[in-house]
């Protein structure tokens, strides 16, 4: 399953924060599971579940950040860069 991993970690703009989460997602899924599509989210493809990504966001952001993750199905619809429309393409 594809999910869709978006972040905002508010007043924690560090470049250290959001390298924090990119360690923690490639981490988790391995080489060529994942894609950034934007400045904060990733698409990844696992068999874990979102329930487990949220808690895995938890210890590498801070309370007062916020994230969404959900999975991506059927029909979608955007501009992104050739690269990630050809991922998510294959997968989706």
């Amino acid at each position: 399953m594809v999910l869709l991993i978006s972040y905002d970690l508010n007043k924690h703009e560090r470049p250290s924060a959001y390298v924090a989460v990119e360690k923690m997602i490639k981490d988790t899924v391995g080489s060529s599971n994942y894609i950034k599509a934007l400045y904060s989210q990733w698409l990844v493809d696992t068999t874990v579940s979102a329930t487990t990504w949220s808690e895995k966001m938890k210890r590498v952001t801070d309370e007062n950040d916020m994230w969404l993750i959900a999975p991506v199905k059927g029909e979608h619809s955007g501009w992104l860069s050739t690269p990630v429309v050809n991922w998510l393409s294959s997968r989706v």
